[in-house]
């Protein structure tokens, strides 16, 4: 029996006569393969492990996809990582993972070549899971990859919760071989990638290494029509409150002491520059932060994988490997400012040139006696940043990645057979992220910015902040180097994303380059990974008879020591600079503190092959694994049958249980991300702490699946999953602690735990302008074990191929049917957070991802001659926004997708293959979703029609 599988459908596709040989010559239909899954050599494709396996060879028919597309098509992979997305997936431009069954990238255990590779030093923010970057696994070095989608703890430990994914290099290249491709969609000047490989082949021996280059231009976001929206369409569709200009509230003398005067009034020249005036938001400046973001941002990348292999006179097999990857995203485009989360520091005296300007251009907006304004608003908005010809702030993220790998194998002279290894990777990661001083924030809006600490807002020669009563310094207002912030509309010469004049614009009252670097500054950290595994294995045949045959076993232990170190620059080390909340001396982002842990596991397991019978046969496979201290250890066993009812039917099952230990990054520390806060109708700050408490998390789940071939071209598979989760690691949900808080609020609890999360302006939670909740500062969330989640399904696989003689056609598909994915209530500081069913749901409220209920994959192709023809059909389903309708449009629903693909491969006698591409051909836009983006980045592609291009050529040597 043969099952194969299709890099459209991840499996069940059959590769045609003129396709039907790798570069080394061999069949890519192999009846018998050592998969993923498994530490006994010979295991069946078929076997009792649902294991897809896609050869590069298949992945060439489909226009070779980049990792990330193809991972975001598998039908058991859900809520991916991948596209530009500062709103969830904070700072991770530029990089990708797998997430199969929507359980969550740390979950899902990924493998170069059978062996673990470090962490990607940066977690997903809102989720604290620390992932592999796929981004960094060169895919011209890729000869097959292995998806394993069971549970696989009692095989390779932690994190195959979920499943596996086996990168397996190639090591059949004899010669030389350069490729490239290059592909466009409308609004981008294109991507490209160009590869080269070298390899040689000795009687006993081989080399071949591998190079990549990759590039993607930046898109704007604005190149989409659907990109930017009008409030009206989708309120949050990046629209915030805080604008600039903003609001304020004229000051004076009352009772004696400075205080309100005036009521909160919206500036004048909102409209000027770009802004709406919301009416039904008590007239505030609404700002649209989005238009400053990209769809793709610039990245580069390098990739270089070289291996060695060598069988020696006795038999040994020596494997050595090296990795290395550099990932740069030199210009990350953001809002020109964040919104700030404090504002009693934002005072602009009379003193202030622009406020005097403004004051006499709209005197009888202020009571005589005003000596000043309470500014709410941020430091950049529509005029853009002044340092960048008044577009976006730009930040940078780098990562460097270095693997050096090793093993010996083979078979001593008793039989049994043997394998050692060691390998070593480290990932260091560099960003940075542009926010605003705090007290140089303040400063300048006395007229001492540029000549003052910005950190503390000291003069340097006297120790004391200028403005403030006692001052015996010389530095003056305005003069002298010192300059003033001007906050109002007619600082701004012109909309900074249409360029359209500011007719309230003043010459000589906008703000400086100079002073917009000096008020910021970049919040950046330096993050290392590193991971050293030591792993060790013996197998062989036992001499014990089953009645199937005999008996297989293996035994086998791993070490492995994994690092993490945080190193934040000196402005965002919490331990140098507090600030003055004790957050950093930043208004938005919060610092962090140095890290530097480590935690080495060790672990024994073992694995029997057993043919029960001559048509039955079981693996048992149990692990011991040992984290040490307070996590503990844990014994996890796992059994798979498959039973050949018949030539045509086989039936196959598995259970097993799973242990995962918290990551170093969830046990310490303090992260900050941006969220949308509804009440607040802007994004705020929410503050995210480690747990040094945590509990490991555990699972127990079970396969269970059929597999038919008629032995005349029709193949089909389905199989029923079940996962069952206990204490899961978390992060709790902001949504549910500021609606939580809000409503204590509402209750007049001023007693209630729950608000002591939620950071007000002013200290006081009650102290709100216009509605419960829009005084939120920042919020603080934890790490925590979570609800318990029980999650099932069923994939299901059909293809059907007919031999035409010098041609051959085959149609086929697959999909995925999510029947639930069900998270039991919980709560926070004792306030009850409901859980429920998340299919079918967006999940922005909570801790979980967008999970479609299905997905399908169908295709079609024709091989004839050196001639390839294919068409695929894509369908995601529709689901719903849990939030409800916030648009006022009378819907909440995100549609269903189905998107058209069609390639063309020629393999010419040349050794010159061509291979031309039209991904979504009909252009179809990414359904609507209720989100900065205003599409789902984690399920849809937004990219419309994209045609591709690509050329290998081969010299020397054999294929």
């Amino acid at each position: 029996m043969r099952l194969w599988t299709s890099a459209s459908c991840a499996a069940l596709a059959l590769v045609f006569p003129a396709f039907a040989q790798e570069e080394d010559g061999s069949e890519l239909r192999q009846s018998t393969v050592t998969v993923t899954g498994s530490l006994i050599a010979g295991t069946p494709e078929d076997a009792a492990l649902p294991v897809d396996v896609l050869t590069a060879g298949e992945l060439k028919l489909e226009g070779s996809p980049s990792i990330t597309e193809l991972i975001r098509n598998l039908g058991v992979s859900s809520g991916v990582d991948g596209q530009t997305n500062q709103f969830s997936s904070n700072g991770l431009e530029g990089t990708s993972n797998v997430n199969l069954r929507g359980l969550g990238a740390a979950r899902t255990l990924v493998l170069i070549n059978g062996r673990r590779q470090t962490y990607h030093p940066y977690a997903i923010g809102e989720q604290a899971q620390l992932f592999i970057d796929t981004n960094m696994i060169p895919s011209a070095a890729v000869g097959r990859i292995e998806v394993l989608k069971d549970g696989a703890a009692a095989i390779y430990g932690s994190d195959a919760i979920a499943g596996v994914v086996n990168f397996i290099t190639r090591s059949d290249l004899d010669g030389f071989e350069i490729g490239g491709d290059f592909s466009q969609f409308d609004g981008t000047d294109g991507d490209y990638n160009l590869n080269a490989a070298y390899g040689l082949q000795g009687n006993n021996w081989n080399w071949v290494t591998s190079v990549g280059y990759n590039y993607r231009n930046e898109v704007p976001l604005l190149e989409k029509d659907w990109g930017i929206l009008p409030y009206a369409e989708n309120p949050v569709g990046g629209w915030s409150s805080l604008s600039n200009p903003g609001r304020y509230v004229a000051l004076g003398i009352t009772g004696g002491a400075i205080g309100a005067i005036g009521a909160l009034d919206t500036e004048a020249g909102c409209d000027d520059v770009g802004g709406f005036i919301n009416a039904a938001d008590n007239n505030r400046c609404y700002f649209n932060f989005t238009q400053y973001d990209n769809l793709v941002e610039e990245e580069e990348r390098y990739q270089i994988f070289s291996e060695f292999n060598r069988t020696f006179e006795n038999g040994m097999d020596l494997h050595l490997e090296a990795l290395y990857g550099y990932s740069d995203v030199p210009s990350w485009k953001t809002s020109p400012s964040y919104p700030p989360q404090e504002l009693a520091t934002q005072v602009v005296p009379a003193s202030n040139p622009g406020f005097q300007q403004y004051m006499m251009d709209n005197p009888g907006d202020f009571p005589a006696g005003t000596l000043a304004a309470l500014y709410i608003g941020r430091s950049f908005g529509w005029g853009g940043f002044p340092g960048t010809d008044y577009g976006p702030q730009e930040g940078y993220r780098n990562y460097k990645s270095y693997r050096l790998a090793g093993d010996v194998s083979g078979q001593f002279t008793n039989g049994i057979n043997y394998d050692a290894a060691l390998s070593w990777s480290t990932t260091e990661g560099e960003r940075s992220t542009n926010d605003t001083y705090i007290a140089g924030f303040t400063a300048a809006l006395n007229g001492y910015g540029v000549c003052v600490d910005p950190i503390t807002g000291n003069d340097p020669a006297t120790g004391t902040q200028p403005w403030t009563a006692g001052y015996t310094g010389t530095l003056a207002a305005g003069a002298g180097g010192c300059e003033w912030y001007n906050p109002f509309s007619n600082a701004i010469p012109a909309n900074g994303i249409t360029g359209q004049a500011n007719p309230t614009y003043v010459p000589g009252l906008e703000n400086t380059a100079t002073l917009a670097n000096w008020m910021t500054d970049g919040v950046g950290t330096v993050v290392t990974t590193d991971l050293l595994v030591l792993d060790a294995s013996i197998s062989g045949m036992s001499g014990v008879q089953a009645s199937g045959g005999e008996i297989g076993w293996a035994l086998g232990m791993q070490v492995r020591r994994e690092g993490y170190e945080v190193d934040p620059n000196e402005l965002s080390d919490l331990t140098v600079n507090p600030g003055p909340g004790g957050t950093g001396p930043f208004s938005f982002l919060a610092g962090t503190t140095p890290a530097d842990e480590d935690q080495t596991i060790y672990a024994i397991f073992g694995e029997l092959q057993v043919p029960l019978y001559d048509n039955i046969d079981m693996q048992v496979a149990m692990r011991y694994e040992d984290y040490g201290g307070d996590v503990g250890s844990t014994f996890d066993p796992k059994v798979a049958v498959k039973w050949q009812a018949n030539d045509n039917l086989a039936l196959r099952g598995s259970a097993q249980t799973s242990f995962r230990g918290p990551t170093l990054n969830q046990l310490s520390g303090q992260v900050t991300t941006l969220q949308f806060v509804a009440p607040a109708s802007a994004f705020k700050a929410i503050d995210q702490f480690g747990n040094a408490e945590l509990s490991p998390e555990s699972a127990f789940s079970f396969n269970l699946g059929a597999i038919y071939d008629n032995q005349n071209g029709f193949t089909a598979s389905v199989d029923y999953y079940n996962f069952d989760f206990s204490d899961p690691i978390i992060v709790e949900d902001q949504a549910s602690i500021v609606n939580a808080a809000i409503a204590a609020v509402t209750a007049g609890d001023a007693e209630a735990g729950i608000l002591s999360r939620i950071t007000f302006e002013g200290g006081d939670p009650f102290g709100f302008t216009t509605r419960p909740g829009d005084n939120i500062a920042r919020v603080q969330t934890n790490v925590v074990n979570g609800p318990d989640i029980q999650t099932s399904g069923i994939d299901l696989r059909a293809e059907q191929a007919w031999d035409m003689g010098q041609a051959a056609l085959t149609v086929g598909g697959d999909m995925t049917y999510i029947i639930e994915y069900d998270v039991d209530d919980f709560d926070i500081e004792g306030v009850a957070i409901p859980g429920g069913d998340r299919v079918g749901q967006f999940n922005r409220s909570n801790f979980s991802r967008s999970l479609p209920q299905w997905k399908a994959n169908l295709f079609a192709n024709y091989a004839i001659g050196n001639h390839n023809f294919r068409g695929v059909m894509r369908h995601i389903d529709s689901y719903d926004d849990e939030r409800g309708d916030l648009t006022g449009n009378g819907t909440s629903e995100i549609d269903s997708q189905t998107t058209f693909d069609l390639f063309y491969t020629w393999q010419s006698e040349w050794d010159l293959d061509i291979g031309l591409s039209v991904v979504n051909v009909t252009d179809e836009d990414p359904p609507f979703a209720q989100f900065d983006l205003n599409y789902d980045p984690y399920t849809h592609n937004p990219f419309g029609r994209t045609f591709k291009i690509s050329v290998t050529k081969r010299f020397g040597g054999g294929q």
